[in-house]
């Protein structure tokens, strides 16, 4: 009698369990790694958002505190045009006597249009740049008193802004409110 020899290696059996385990392993760890990559996409369109709502926030609150000045009182700068929805104004910002841009200050005429949706700077007439995107913004004007001027305001008693915007969020998470106020530091005397 031949002696038996033992037989190494697996069944098909074994092989079969092993790569069932393997695979449901595998799922589970690529499973993981889709939601964390989403996580981490979401958090980085937040950041991005709010990044740019600051941004546009810095940039508009130092032009309006800059609407009307007019060092030498002959340039005729001011506030042209005050809603809810739109600001237009201008600033002799190089003192030149003359709201005219400049190769080296293009940006003596400002306007913002807000809305859902919609939050444009233009300069000069030329193309709106979107500078963020809000659900949904608006202004409100004050007088020196803190009284709110209405929905279309004499732009010679406008001392105060308010822009408010709602931000809808990536995340699903409740809308975030913004809003700020900023002085007219160039006004002219009441």
């Amino acid at each position: 009698m031949l002696p038996r020899l033992k037989r190494a290696g697996l069944t098909e059996i074994e092989l079969l369990v092993a790569a069932t385990v393997g695979l449901f392993v595998t799922g589970a760890a690529i499973s993981l790694c889709w939601t964390g990559n989403r996580i981490v996409a979401d958090l980085l369109e937040s950041q991005r958002a709010w990044q740019e709502t600051r941004s546009a926030a810095t940039l508009l609150t130092v032009e309006l505190r800059g609407a009307g000045y007019d060092p030498t009182s002959m340039a005729g700068a001011g506030i042209s045009r005050a809603r809810a929805e739109t600001l237009e104004f201008s600033g002799d910002w190089n003192a030149s006597g003359a709201v005219i841009p400049t190769a080296g200050n293009p940006s003596e005429r400002i306007a913002y249009a807000v809305g859902p949706g919609t939050w444009k700077r233009g300069v000069n007439g030329g193309p709106r740049l979107p500078a963020a995107w809000p659900d949904s913004a608006s202004f409100r004007y004050f007088d020196g008193l803190g009284a709110e001027l209405g929905a279309v305001p004499d732009p010679a008693a406008i001392r105060l802004f308010e822009v408010r915007a709602r931000l809808a969020s990536p995340r699903h998470d409740p809308d975030v409110v913004v809003g700020w106020r900023v002085a007219r530091r160039n006004s002219p005397a009441p």
